[in-house]
């Protein structure tokens, strides 16, 4: 083809010129690795690449989503937006009615069962049944290879034997959806509040606590919750291969880092994996913290058990460890307003000396259409989400360094680095006089 015919390429042709290309690449590579190449059967691993795949592969996976995503926009075109946009809300309900009614287990990981058979069991009509099983096939849920026999696809197999990744359904379809669903009367009720307890979600379940009040007093929503944080940790966009690698750490030899609001401690976990000579620090309320050693406990190795303690402290109050040369909020800020990362932050720098950072892994969202549409918009539900929920956001530059300006003028960002495949960036901060 001449360069000129190039030129003349319909936005459909060139992308699909792309995408050719790319699936051939991705292709090779899964066959050069002895892999096993995307398919809709069960037995297909959960995973397309290994995390650890050259970044080359995980460029071409990216582009691949992001082509297939405008061809279908494009063939969609304006007039059909609407009839296809109605299946989202649909996809979300059939997935928490086969949550509900347990489907996802009363199928046989291996082999079929009939129709009749599954809703006895399940104990709803068969009408019913097959009405949302042949809805969720259409979004690559289960199958039907057999006439009136249903079996797993290499999705639905997933939830059923990651109880993990089944929380996440649970969680995405009887909370996150209501509280999507209430975002609009939230901000007609509570036009300019930031306040914890003026978001969608208490409109969308018609109380007055914050989210993490709630879920401190119910006992199952914090197991649901907590199953869901563990499937999101071993998502591509939020691994903690990004923490280890997006920054170098090597450079601190026999340095502290100090874990704010860390939990069990599974950053630094990842971290001491990785750097031997590093200790760690890992801060959160006392009654979060107690759970820390039991985690240890179940790494098994007293090399990296011997450079993390845990401290009881609130991130409000004065940091107690001084001159560490790394404090790490990792996951913090963004459920946070404007003024409580003030605060956050200020109660961190009069422990900060003059070689101390505070390194901030959080979303940094980019300018519109600067990056893939099918990455883009994966980065605006974490946007949304933090709206909804905590009457919080997620930040570009700009809102970072009005934050630093407001806790101290000296505060200034030294680094923003972006690893490819993550949804978070991390962002390196140091006083400068």
């Amino acid at each position: 083809m001449s360069p000129h015919a190039l030129d003349t390429l319909s936005p459909m042709e060139d992308l699909t010129r792309k995408l050719a290309s790319d699936v051939e690449m991705l292709t090779e590579y899964i066959q050069s690795t002895g892999g096993v190449q995307p398919s809709f059967d069960r037995d297909c691993p959960a995973s397309v690449i290994p995390q650890d795949a050259p970044l080359e592969a995980q460029q071409a996976r990216e582009r691949i989503m992001d082509q297939c995503l405008k061809l279908l926009q494009l063939a969609t075109g304006p007039s059909d937006y609407m009839i296809n946009i109605q299946t989202g809300y649909h996809y979300i309900a059939c997935l928490q009615w086969l949550c509900h009614f347990n489907i996802f287990r009363l199928v046989p990981v291996k082999g079929e069962i009939l129709y009749t058979e599954l809703a006895q069991q399940a104990g709803c009509t068969e009408t019913r049944l097959k009405s949302v099983v042949r809805m969720a096939m259409t979004t690559g849920l289960f199958e039907e290879q057999v006439p009136q026999q249903v079996s797993h696809s290499a999705t639905s197999a997933l939830f059923a034997t990651n109880e993990d990744y089944h929380n996440w359904a649970m969680y995405a379809t009887d909370i996150s959806a209501p509280v999507a669903a209430g975002m609009t009367e939230a901000h007609e009720r509570w036009p300019y509040d930031t306040e914890k307890t003026h978001t969608a979600y208490n409109v969308a379940f018609d109380h007055d606590l914050s989210f993490f009040d709630r879920l401190g007093q119910n006992p199952g929503l914090h197991k649901q919750f907590a199953g869901y944080m563990r499937a999101v940790a071993t998502n591509q966009g939020t691994h903690m291969k990004h923490l280890v690698n997006g920054l170098e750490w090597g450079r601190r030899p026999n340095g502290v880092v100090v874990d704010v609001g860390g939990s069990t401690g599974h950053s630094c976990i990842a971290l001491a994996q990785a750097y031997p000579k590093l200790r760690f620090i890992v801060q959160d309320l006392p009654e979060v913290v107690e759970g820390g050693p039991k985690i240890l406990e179940g790494v098994g190795n007293a090399s990296i058990a011997n450079r993390i303690q845990y401290q009881g402290h609130s991130f409000f109050e004065p940091n107690p460890v001084a001159g560490a040369d790394t404090y790490l909020l990792r996951m913090i800020l963004h459920d946070w307003n404007f003024e409580n990362c003030v605060k956050i932050l200020g109660a961190i720098v009069p422990a900060m000396q003059a070689n101390s950072s505070i390194v901030i892994m959080d979303s940094v969202l980019p300018a519109p259409g600067s990056v893939p549409r099918s990455s883009e918009r994966i980065i605006r539900v974490r946007d949304l989400t933090m709206t909804q929920v905590f009457n919080s956001q997620e930040r570009a530059v700009e809102d970072w360094e009005a934050i630093l300006e407001k806790v101290d003028p000296r505060l200034r960002i030294i680094t923003v680095s972006q690893p490819f495949g993550s949804v978070l960036a991390l962002i390196e901060v140091k006083l400068v006089q």
